[in-house]
């Protein structure tokens, strides 16, 4: 089982999370870190630490809403064989990884098919329906 938590700038995972879970019409299991603008992090690596020590033993996904954000900076320092941070997760990617989670054993398998899902979730509807404005 992979264990996943999400860290976002304000309440993004939050509400990532409740949108999720409206849809799937079922509990998520994840957990939601909200960056405090006014700190300087620790708060946010504290419950980092205590999360993954929590999880020891089980592969775990940390979400992030923007690569080179400080919620992804703070999480890259957790990365090692069981921990992995994907950067700029939305709803495709949220609701692919928890509809496909347990469906692999190999853990990066996972994770790229959710990266493959946000990716395929941003769209340019004009190109899609094949028309073209200009």
């Amino acid at each position: 089982m992979i264990k996943s938590l999400i860290i976002t700038h304000g309440n993004l995972g939050h509400e990532l999370i409740q949108v999720a879970e409206k849809i799937l019409e079922q509990k998520l299991d994840i957990k939601a870190i909200a960056f405090d603008w006014q700190g300087d992090g620790s708060d946010m690596i504290a419950q980092l630490e205590k999360f993954i020590a929590a999880n020891k033993g089980h592969k775990i996904v940390i979400f992030t809403d923007m690569f080179g954000g400080s919620p992804s900076n703070i999480a890259t320092r957790f990365i090692n064989k069981n921990v992995e941070v994907l950067t700029g997760i939305n709803l495709p990617g949220m609701l692919k990884f928890f509809c496909c989670e347990g469906k692999t054993e190999k853990f990066m398998e996972t994770i790229k098919t959710v990266e493959r899902g946000a990716i395929e979730g941003i769209n340019i509807i004009s190109e899609y329906l094949g028309e073209k404005n200009d």
